[in-house]
């Protein structure tokens, strides 16, 4: 795609299409995992750990951001998020096992 500015045109990504098509294959993905989700909030975490980790990608692919530097502000919000979520599947799992050793 090409955007015309002054006598020139520049040449860009439609991110706006990538990201609509990203959210589609995420909400597949989260409806087939809704019918086996085990407890309460995990399409949330799946959601919040696919959409950032699509959404970094996209960010990087894109001409119009706000930086701080060299870094791209929605990349570093998305990659925090992503870890996040990377802290928190951790802990679910070991409070889960936790509270199975304590009941048997």
């Amino acid at each position: 795609m090409g955007i015309k500015e002054g006598t020139g045109i520049t040449y860009v990504h439609p991110t706006f299409l990538y990201e609509s098509l990203a959210d589609f294959i995420i909400f597949v993905i989260l409806i087939k995992l809704g019918k086996n989700r085990k407890h309460s909030g995990q399409i949330t975490f799946w959601y919040l750990m696919l959409y950032s980790f699509i959404r970094f990608f996209i960010e990087g692919l894109r001409t119009d951001s706000l930086m701080i530097g060299n870094f791209r502000i929605s990349q570093i919000v998305s990659a925090v998020v992503f870890v996040g979520m990377i802290f928190v599947g951790f802990y679910s799992n070991l409070s889960k096992k936790r509270k199975k050793r304590n009941n048997i």
